[in-house]
């Protein structure tokens, strides 16, 4: 059985991806000389040729599965070796302060959420993914909030959008465990909380993400999965199936903000080519 190839990026550490910091384990990634851009910590999972071949679908979109906060790229592993074998290279990041990735002053990037976009941007130009065919986006909490403001940024790239449990809208007033952790959360003067000081919509608007929703919403090029019992991020049920078609939102009955974001593998997204496909190379098709 064929596995996906694997090429990790970053700045050069004295750790790889499995090893524990400070070890001695070599670093797996290219060595970045002093004129090259230090960037974040990323793991590409190509899908060897063979797989290429084999599938009959055309050209594949790369994808870029982004996590949340307190999360590290290992959250969406098993989705990205899913989507490999299917064909797609996919590329899984560390945000600054998480995983692998150095700090956002290492990075030379400010610590908000439009600080980190230009580190991705950064990324993917080094990449050369900053041009050529769209990408897929992902994200779940957080990086549901960071994949939107990238495809309102730069909206030619992103050929598919997919939402879990995203961050991004205002919380209602009764969301008292979210008011009182976000209020916590802002006063503890550590630069992992920086970030979260601009919760929950990180600088989005309702109307910036209606925008994204009719932009690319009627394609069924965006879906949405959201928690019943979400109490970080607030399902915002009736929003999006006023802004989506029916099949592009899923509610999940009975489950909170860390279980949706804790099983993605499990949500099996992976299996649905509208999340990932070429726009024109799919028909249209009701999960009802």
């Amino acid at each position: 059985m064929r596995t996906s190839i694997e090429r990790t990026y970053g700045i050069r550490r004295r750790w790889s991806v499995g090893a524990r910091r400070g070890s001695s384990a070599p670093f797996r990634g290219p060595t970045m000389s002093a004129r090259q851009p230090l960037l974040f910590h990323a793991v590409i999972r190509s899908a060897p040729e063979p797989t290429r071949k084999a599938t009959n679908q055309g050209p594949f979109l790369r994808v870029v599965l982004l996590h949340g906060w307190l999360q590290d790229c290992t959250s969406w592993l098993q989705v990205a070796s899913a989507l490999s074998c299917k064909g797609h290279d996919v590329l899984l990041v560390d945000w600054p302060h998480h995983g692998h990735s150095p700090s956002a002053v290492e990075l030379g990037l400010q610590m908000s959420p439009s600080g980190w976009l230009d580190g991705l941007e950064v990324l993917l130009a080094h990449l050369q993914w900053d041009s050529g065919p769209p990408l897929a986006v992902a994200g779940c909490s957080l990086g549901g909030a960071l994949s939107m403001l990238y495809a309102l940024r730069r909206p030619e790239r992103v050929a598919r959008l997919t939402l879990i449990a995203p961050a991004g809208l205002p919380e209602p007033v009764w969301n008292a465990p979210f008011w009182l952790c976000s209020t916590l959360a802002k006063q503890i003067p550590h630069p992992i909380f920086n970030v979260v000081r601009t919760t929950p919509t990180y600088g989005l608007t309702p109307k910036c993400v209606e925008s994204i929703a009719r932009r690319l919403g009627p394609t069924g090029a965006m879906r949405v999965v959201v928690a019943e019992y979400d109490l970080v991020h607030t399902p915002h049920t009736a929003f999006w199936t006023e802004m989506l078609p029916p099949r592009s939102v899923t509610l999940l009955p009975r489950t909170t903000h860390w279980w949706a974001c804790t099983h993605l593998f499990g949500l099996r997204l992976h299996e649905e080519p509208e999340c990932w496909g070429r726009p024109n190379s799919l028909s249209l098709r009701s999960r009802l």
